[in-house]
């Protein structure tokens, strides 16, 4: 019985730990914020554009952890970070009844971080994930209107270290920081600028 019962515990053993050395490729999916359309927005056109500035880590989101907090496997992005940002961030705008095309002024996105991280608990682990960008709005002259740096950083309770909880980690994370950005009145009106 005993011997059965090592041989149960080895595979189990093998089978968590084979978890952390599987890489993950996820989606990250994003919802808007429910707001109402903005006054005047129905008649701008904006173009949103995004970059991938991150200085470490591009090659991934998120690295997953084992028992003891050692990181194992990378945690990649199903698609382009700065296209996740762009188009999050488009329908944002969207949302609050702008319109998307050209001809209004252009906002410019820098991706400074994106990354979650874990780290074990008690009874429950943790993620935590960082969302910095770097917004510029320019008008439709090329001239430089608005320029802001937001940080955020989400915390979620997690029992695994897996691609599904860094992904929402972030999307939380990225969600605050548009929240700041719509709360930030010179941001809409840079916007509005003709």
């Amino acid at each position: 019985m005993s011997a059965l019962r090592s041989i149960l515990i080895v595979a189990l053993a093998a089978m968590l730990s084979a978890c952390a050395l599987t890489e993950d490729v996820v989606p990250i999916v994003y919802a808007p914020a429910a707001a109402g359309p903005v006054p005047g927005a129905e008649g701008i056109l904006v173009t949103v554009t995004a970059i991938d500035a991150r200085a470490k880590d591009r090659d991934r989101i998120s690295t997953k952890i084992n028992g003891y907090g050692m990181e194992m496997a990378a945690i990649r992005s199903e698609r382009e970070v700065a296209d996740v940002v762009r188009e999050a961030l488009s329908a944002e705008l969207r949302q609050r009844g702008y319109g998307l095309g050209e001809g209004g002024p252009r906002v410019e996105v820098r991706v400074v971080v994106f990354h979650a991280r874990f780290s074990n608990g008690f009874l429950a682990g943790k993620a935590e994930a960082d969302v910095d960008l770097a917004v510029s709005v320019i008008s439709p002259e090329g001239r430089a209107i608005y320029s802001h740096d937001l940080k955020a950083r989400a915390k979620r309770p997690i029992q695994v270290a897996s691609g599904k909880n860094a992904a929402a980690t972030l999307s939380d994370a990225l969600a605050d920081d548009f929240k700041a950005l719509f709360a930030d009145e010179a941001f809409g009106r840079a916007l509005a600028v003709r």
